[in-house]
């Protein structure tokens, strides 16, 4: 320390030696570490015979005393310190001290033990301060016409001592403690039998304020507003501390909190009743969870959102409910979507729920231009925007000067990639201040609503595709078939005539075999567009597959490659066998295509009382793994068939899939790492077995 101008430095170790109440100093083993002169002299020891002593091997009860209590007096109060680290005053007691010379010298003493805690709290030693009071009891035990005032006075003197230095230690503790509450984040109240704040930290002032000012607890109710968590607002008879006063033990009690113009906070109350404390009965605890809660909702809020954006509802049905779950689940007082019109360039709104009261956004107008408004800043910055407060927020200005009710609002991008899709806006009643919690949770619905929004723009496109495609082929081939028919009689015409050379029906020869394979691409051209649109009829009726692979395979023929049938007698089934003779046709022609020269091509058919199960399979030129998913796709043809000079039109199987699957079957291809190639159709024995696919 300093004074008058310079540093002064001071020994505490010399201090503590001179202190001339006797003190020794315990560790929590209750070992002996330290002792000041005055108590080394009232023990008639030396430093160097106690300091690492047990000390109750350095100070044992007096053997020929059977009354002898000292050790266990002593030794309760040291406990008593250890366990509830408090400071203890013991009563005058006899405890004679070892001789030097042997034997035990008879004193009496007025003792007291104290904790010392270090600076993490940990409690480190235990002074034990004492005074010898011998020469007082024994003049009072021999001198019984002691002046019995002064005897009274001797005795008063010594317990206000200890009673002076217990309050002192008493008011340390409940400073300590004080400073303890004082830095929780958990509000603490505690009330008198009349229910009045007795017991209070800095958290319950900054949540009940005045109403600690000498307010009954059982009138808090009725000037804040509390809540259930359901929503019910409180009575006094519900809150919990006015339950913990009444004799209940409280726990893990929900209650929601809200000042005037403040957002909800949620609270958990623990609360038991006191006794055996004058002036206090009861005592709560108040633990804040409001982001606990907070997460939560948000979480349910989010898979909500997933299933509904999962569900294959029209898009503006599906935004419609998302917005409403938004609002209801997350607690926001109104939410509206904008999206952007990308020909015009501006914000119109989509969507807009509000909580009954609070439907102000939704009546303002729209649209709005790129970086006007709260709705056009998230748009222009590609960020969130937050507007703590509507009502001094230059952004909302330019959408309405009056927000009436609502004090805040968050801006969301919905964004797709690098590219804005719309803006999600959610309003609140209470002036907000920007959460990074909250701003990153709505970043991550936002990215969700852009996910769906770009996924059913896909796939608006792809379907108008594939109309476009189907239209196409459809007008091609009919815009085909009609010249190519004149072309086709002609040529028969001409062929027909015995003036034609020789040399002119060759070419007409050529021409006939040229258009009929025309022909048969336009017809399978008309077939796919026709089976796409589910304008193609069936002719289903009773019928045999084993007849038609039998028919198929009589036909079929290939150099240098054997065909091998394994057919029951019969496999009834109902279905178009003329249709069905285009996919064994297709199957069987393809396999042939493919098969090595002098290998075998099998077509195995078996059947159960379910479905009709036909395999084709070659061994040869395996499908590569990248095309295998590629096989049945309108006009694919491999890199082989393409390089190799093998022809066709790649319309092949997209028919042969079509036609089982307008059956109610499935066609599949065999793993690309098999040894043989083999396509498997599964029709079903019984017609309606399976829903047909169009």
């Amino acid at each position: 320390m300093s004074g008058h101008g310079r540093t002064i430095s001071v020994d505490h170790r010399l201090l503590f030696l001179a202190v001339p109440t006797p003190v020794l100093v315990l560790d929590p083993n209750l070992v002996i570490v330290e002792s000041n002169e005055a108590y080394l002299a009232s023990t008639m020891r030396s430093r160097d015979e106690l300091v690492g002593r047990p000390v109750f091997d350095a100070f044992p009860d007096n053997p020929d005393d059977p009354s002898a209590s000292g050790v266990n007096m002593w030794g309760a109060s040291l406990r008593r310190v250890l366990s509830e680290r408090v400071t203890d005053v013991m009563a005058i007691q006899k405890y004679d001290i070892p001789r030097p010379e042997g034997g035990f010298d008879t004193r009496y003493w007025a003792p007291a033990n104290a904790p010392v805690f270090d600076a993490g709290g940990e409690l480190r030693w235990i002074l034990h301060r004492t005074e010898d009071v011998t020469a007082f009891m024994q003049a009072r035990q021999s001198s019984p016409v002691l002046d019995e005032s002064t005897a009274q006075l001797l005795t008063r003197t010594e317990q206000m001592a200890a009673e002076v230095f217990a309050r002192r230690e008493l008011q340390q503790q409940n400073e300590t403690l004080h400073a303890l509450l004082d830095s929780l984040d958990t509000a603490v109240i505690g009330c008198d039998a009349d229910g009045l704040p007795v017991l209070f930290n800095e958290g319950a002032r900054r949540l009940f304020g005045d109403l600690l000012d000498g307010v009954s607890v059982e009138q808090w109710a009725q000037q804040r507003a509390v809540f259930h968590p359901d929503g019910r607002r409180m009575h006094g008879d519900d809150l919990p501390l006015v339950r913990a006063l009444r004799g209940q033990r409280v726990r893990d009690a929900e209650i929601v909190v809200r000042a005037p113009a403040t957002p909800r906070r949620y609270f958990r109350a623990n609360g038991r009743p006191v006794t055996g404390q004058p002036g206090l009965a009861a005592v709560v605890a108040l633990h804040e969870v409001t982001l606990h809660r907070r997460a939560a909702r948000y979480r349910e809020c989010e898979l909500e959102i997933s299933r509904l954006i999962s569900k294959p509802y029209p898009p503006d049905e599906i935004l419609a409910q998302v917005v409403e779950v938004l609002g209801r689940t997350a607690g926001w007082a109104a939410v509206e979507l904008w999206t952007i019109d990308d020909v015009a360039q501006v914000l119109r709104r989509a969507t807009c729920w509000a909580e009954p009261g609070y439907d102000l956004p939704c009546r303002l107008s729209d649209p709005l231009l790129r970086s006007q408004g709260i709705p056009g800043r998230a748009w222009q910055t590609s960020q969130p925007v937050w507007a703590a407060n509507l009502h001094a927020d230059p952004d909302a200005a330019q959408q309405t000067t009056d927000w009436g009710p609502l004090r805040a609002a968050l801006a969301i991008p919905v964004p797709s990639g690098s590219v804005i899709l719309a803006v999600l806006i959610c309003y609140s009643d209470t002036v907000e201040n920007p959460d990074d919690t909250r701003t990153a949770i709505m970043t991550g619905v936002g990215a969700h609503l852009g996910e769906f929004l770009a996924r059913r723009h896909a796939e608006h496109l792809a379907a108008e595709l594939d109309q476009s495609r189907d239209e196409y082929i459809a007008l091609v081939g009919h815009e085909l078939r009609t010249p190519l028919t004149s072309v086709q009689a002609y040529t028969e015409m001409m062929l027909d005539d015995p003036d034609t050379t020789e040399d002119q029906r060759s070419m007409l020869q050529v021409m006939r075999r040229n258009t009929n394979a025309l022909h048969g691409i336009v017809m399978k051209l008309l077939d796919v567009s026709g089976m796409r649109s589910g304008h193609i009829d069936l002719n289903m009726q009773p019928m045999d597959l084993s007849d038609v692979v039998v028919d198929a395979v009589r036909t079929a023929s290939a150099p240098d490659v054997t065909i091998e049938t394994n057919t029951p007698p019969t496999a009834p089934l109902h279905g178009d066998p003329d249709r069905l003779r285009q996919v064994v046709d297709e199957l069987l022609s393809n396999a042939l295509t493919w098969a090595s020269p002098g290998s075998t091509v099998g077509l195995n058919l078996h059947t159960d009382p379910h479905a009709a199960t036909l395999a084709v399979s070659n061994t040869g030129t395996r499908i590569p793994a990248d095309e295998r998913d590629r096989l049945f796709d309108m006009f694919f043809r491999s890199d082989t068939a393409r390089h190799g000079g093998i022809p066709g039109t790649g319309l092949g199987l997209t028919i042969a899939r079509t036609i089982v699957e307008q059956h109610g079957g499935t066609i599949t291809v065999s793993e690309p790492d098999e040894a043989a190639t083999t396509f498997t159709v599964r029709l079903p024995a019984v017609a309606g077995s399976r829903p047909v696919v169009t």
